[in-house]
């Protein structure tokens, strides 16, 4: 359980920093990446069930903990940019 959470945490801050590097160019890029890491792992979770057995149930974990870490990734810089907002609104009054 332990290699799934050091997993979870390194795509977490890797989407993170992904997605604040996109978005010096264009700041609505920010949330491409981790909706398409998202929709790529949830692909290789149906495909994981065709290739079944043993690797096909690590394949399937480990893109469960791709999806998952890709919503937190997005929860977290969803909460960033409104706390972002919040205070640049707060400064400027």
């Amino acid at each position: 359980m332990g290699d799934l959470q050091i997993v979870s945490t390194i795509i977490i801050a890797g989407l993170i920093v992904l997605s604040y590097a996109l978005s010096r160019k264009k700041p609505t890029i920010k949330y491409i990446a981790p909706l398409v890491v998202g929709v790529v792992s949830v692909g290789i979770v149906i495909l994981s069930f065709l290739i079944g057995g043993w690797i096909g149930m690590r394949v399937g974990t480990i893109s469960f903990t791709a999806f998952i870490s890709s919503l937190i990734s997005l929860l977290i810089i969803s909460i960033a940019e409104s706390v972002k907002r919040k205070f640049s609104k707060n400064i400027h009054h």
